[in-house]
């Protein structure tokens, strides 16, 4: 049979770094899951394993609830499988337990469950979140016969003393399971066995911000006793992009911003401009004063559909005629360069970073996360 495995879009979160964008990107989010009910449909999936945090909470599922129901039932042909994750736990405020579900959407209830097709010759076991935190107890070991067993989990995997549900490797061998399908940890990891049972975490399909990085998507394949066949699906609207940018030869404001944005264009493509940057600007360009951070973000803000900027860039300068200065400054900069000549390749960049920061903090008093400008 055909499985599509997913978890934690985090429908309606608000995003509010976004500011004059984050309503529309709430809505971008649930287009993603719409997109992921037409590759069920497309690809004739028999079962969709949605492993928790479908909804950023229960107050925002109430407001995306009708255009999710509309996806899923439109998704007719494929059988939808959901456990609540701590962001969306099936408590009282649950829309899952409020309102009419779809005919071919199952939602395990806050004690384990089991549900079998019998024409697929599928058991799937599942529980869902009743609380934010939780511990669950291992399930009871899953049938051996010819059915393909798959156990539906949010959880902490290998992470012990979690209040997110942590299981062991131990649980997981247990299980009985051919799938051990996983949510909660929003990083995709690869499909892994543990003793006899495959498992993955799928990651978030859509990135929620600059820590959720890469490409994003679901799991899709094939799935029989004993064997498992999935492949990643990208399926993300927008990248969020932390990049670091040489402006050393930038000799002015238009000439950085033409810079920024050649680079982005040759290492992400045409549609570029559609994601989301984190962009730390490096370098030493001869006359730093020539580039306006400020103008340089507005000009970029017209041309991104979202950008922040860390300044990161030092005027040019040569360390070793400044260390001869008969100075407060040169006696610094001659000890950093000592330190940086004892030291490993891996710590001399970051002690030329201490050193640049530290003059200039003899201008300026910069600090060093102090320099955003967003």
């Amino acid at each position: 049979m055909k499985i599509l495995h997913t978890a934690d879009l985090h429908i309606g979160a608000e995003l509010s770094y976004l500011e004059t964008n984050r309503e529309a990107r709430r809505y971008e989010v649930l287009a993603v899951f719409k997109r992921i009910t037409e590759i069920c449909k497309t690809e004739k999936v028999d079962v969709c394993l949605i492993a928790g945090d479908l909804f950023d909470s229960n107050t925002a599922a109430k407001a995306f609830f009708g255009p999710v129901k509309d996806a899923v039932s439109d998704a007719k042909d494929t059988k939808f499988l959901y456990v609540a994750g701590n962001h969306d736990p099936l408590d009282a405020s649950s829309p899952f337990l409020n309102e009419k579900l779809p005919e071919n959407l199952t939602v395990f209830g806050s004690d384990y469950e089991t549900v079998v097709f019998e024409e697929l010759g599928l058991r799937v076991t599942g529980r869902s979140f009743s609380h934010s935190e939780m511990e669950f107890k291992p399930a009871a070991p899953m049938p051996e016969d010819e059915y393909v067993n798959i156990m539906l989990m949010h959880c902490d995997f290998a992470a012990a003393g979690s209040i997110y549900n942590p299981i062991s490797a131990d649980n997981v061998s247990d299980s009985g399971a051919d799938y051990f399908a996983l949510g909660h940890i929003h990083k995709r990891t690869a499909v892994e066995r543990v003793g006899k049972t495959f498992t993955s975490y799928p990651g978030c399909p859509e990135g929620q911000g600059f820590d959720e990085t890469g490409v994003k998507g679901v799991y899709l394949g094939d799935i029989s006793k004993g064997n498992i066949d999935l492949k990643f699906v990208p399926c993300a609207s927008r990248l969020h992009i932390v990049k670091k940018i040489d402006l050393s030869f930038a000799d002015g404001t238009d000439s950085a911003l033409s810079s920024i944005l050649s680079t982005l264009e040759a290492d992400h493509g045409e549609n570029y401009a559609n994601n989301l940057y984190k962009l730390i600007l490096t370098g030493y360009p001869e006359d730093l004063g020539a580039i306006d951070l400020s103008m340089l973000m507005a000009l970029l803000k017209d041309k991104l559909y979202f950008v922040k900027l860390r300044n990161n860039m030092h005027r040019r300068i040569d360390p070793e005629l400044l260390s001869k200065e008969v100075s407060l400054k040169g006696i610094f900069v001659r000890k950093m360069l000592e330190k940086a000549e004892a030291a490993d390749e891996n710590k001399k960049t970051a002690i030329f970073e201490a050193m640049y920061l530290g003059l200039d903090a003899f201008e300026t008093e910069v600090a060093y996360d102090e320099d955003i400008i967003s």
